[in-house]
């Protein structure tokens, strides 16, 4: 129910996981089995005390209601995790990575980050750029500007 806000989470610096495939009843036990709270928009769920219901639809609503609420500060932990798998991120340098890099992304950057959990090669590049502009915006609830829109996935 709600992928792109745990991808957009883990690009905040939050440790989130993400199973489709489990039920209310699972979630809720896998959660606190892992000492976590539950995001949803699942109403029947929103009663539980380790629950945080989300009255938004957009994402972008979405994810300031949460950024606010649980004080995440994406200005200081930003792109430090993975957004697939959730891992952190280690840097490492150039060469470590050169083999698994097209020519003109070695070339072009001199900072590279690994995911331990999957493997993902992250880099600076102008995605990172406009990742940020957007988290920015969200955490000063100014409007969008239609450049950063077509950000969001």
């Amino acid at each position: 129910m709600l992928a792109r806000l745990a991808r957009w989470l883990r690009l905040c610096g939050a440790d989130v996981v993400y199973d489709s495939k489990l039920g209310g009843a699972e979630l809720l036990h896998a959660a606190r089995r892992e000492h976590r709270i539950v995001l949803t928009r699942d109403k029947r769920l929103r009663t539980a005390p380790d629950v945080f219901f989300l009255d938004s639809n957009p994402i972008r609503e979405q994810l300031r209601e949460v950024l606010q609420k649980f004080a995440i500060d994406p200005g200081r932990t930003a792109l430090t995790r993975c957004s697939q798998c959730n891992s952190e991120l280690q840097d490492v340098s150039r060469e470590t990575v050169r083999q698994r890099l097209l020519p003109f992304v070695y070339a072009s950057n001199d900072r590279f980050s690994v995911c331990d959990g999957c493997g993902r090669i992250y880099w600076p590049a102008t995605h990172r750029a406009r990742i940020l502009r957007e988290l920015a915006h969200i955490e000063s609830g100014r409007p969008i500007s239609r450049k950063a829109t077509d950000t969001v996935c």
